[in-house]
């Protein structure tokens, strides 16, 4: 379907305002709602660029890019599920290894490389016992006069709630590399295994703290 072209032609804007100053020692302040610890299973192949002897190192980072609470509301769930947490990032992972390049009767000769893969994940982790405030209303209140049509009158409210914010507090990676795709040089009288695959199996542990900020009136 193309756009449509519809031409608006401004008649009138105005804008008023009624200030409610707020009460004293009214402060918008981040509460933490709870923790949360979250596991996190990953498993995936990484190509390298050419044969390696063997791994020398491996930087790993866990990057979260997204993290969205949702509310649950199910009244027939025997549970204390409250909400899901969708979260969504990587993780970043620098190896270092040995290649070969070339090889005689006498030796092998290669170079220390390196290779930059971010794992992905994407998962929903239930969240329960936590309460967030949650005020808004989906349902729009309409209001109809009459059944002309050329008029449709609706008026709707809804208010906004902060968002629930999720700060990671700490880290905690086990894995497993296996390596796959092998093959065998010679040179002279000793063999050397090779290989082209690591497959990456990874258990992510992460404790997070979920916050949302709140109006609130401290009493000194």
């Amino acid at each position: 379907m193309g756009d449509c072209n519809v031409k608006v032609t401004p008649i009138i804007s105005d804008c008023t305002a009624q200030t409610t100053p707020a009460k004293p020692n009214t402060f918008k302040l981040n509460i933490v709602l709870g923790t949360l610890d979250c596991q996190i299973d990953i498993e995936a192949d990484i190509e390298l660029d050419s044969p390696a002897l063997d791994i020398k190192d491996i930087d790993k980072e866990v990057c979260v890019t997204q993290s969205e609470f949702i509310e649950v509301n199910n009244p027939t769930l025997d549970c204390e599920l409250t909400g899901k947490l969708f979260m969504e990032g990587y993780v970043r992972k620098n190896v270092r290894y040995s290649s070969v390049e070339s090889a005689t009767n006498e030796e092998g000769f290669g170079t220390i490389r390196h290779c930059t893969v971010k794992l992905p994940f994407n998962c929903a982790v239930p969240v329960e016992g936590i309460f967030p405030t949650f005020n808004h209303n989906d349902r729009n209140t309409k209001s109809l006069h009459g059944l002309k049509s050329s008029q449709f009158d609706q008026s709707s409210y809804q208010p906004l709630n902060e968002p629930v914010e999720c700060e990671i507090n700490s880290v905690t990676i086990n894995e497993r590399n296996l390596f796959r795709d092998h093959t065998t040089i010679s040179h002279g009288s000793k063999k050397e295994d090779t290989f082209t695959k690591i497959r990456e199996k990874m258990v992510v542990c992460l404790n997070i703290t979920l916050t949302q900020k709140r109006l609130v009136t401290l009493k000194f």
